[in-house]
């Protein structure tokens, strides 16, 4: 019973999570549905689809050809990752 009683803070916590996202998920979907015939990319529409991007360094510098990892966080939803991110190990940011 005291286990119980420990682990219900944290499922709340996780609860609550899950509805924050539930909800900006929601937002950034209506946000969405609003611009759908996007003709140009202006920085309105950057800042408001777009938190921030991170750029990381090459795996091999000063290659033309090496990969480069680039992360987009969005507004609402945060950073959604990659099939690659996976097969390559990326850890996925906060």
């Amino acid at each position: 019973m005291a286990r119980l009683k420990e682990k219900i803070p944290a499922q709340e916590a996780a609860i609550q999570a899950l509805r924050e996202k539930v909800c900006g998920t929601d937002h950034f979907i209506a946000l969405a549905k609003r611009y759908t015939d996007i003709q140009e990319l202006t920085p309105e529409l950057l800042r408001l689809f777009i938190r921030k991007i991170v750029v990381h360094e090459k795996d091999v510098k000063w290659s033309k050809h090496a990969r480069q990892a680039v992360e987009i966080h969005y507004n609402d939803i945060g950073y959604m990752g990659t099939a690659l991110d996976e097969t390559q190990g990326m850890a996925e940011p906060a």
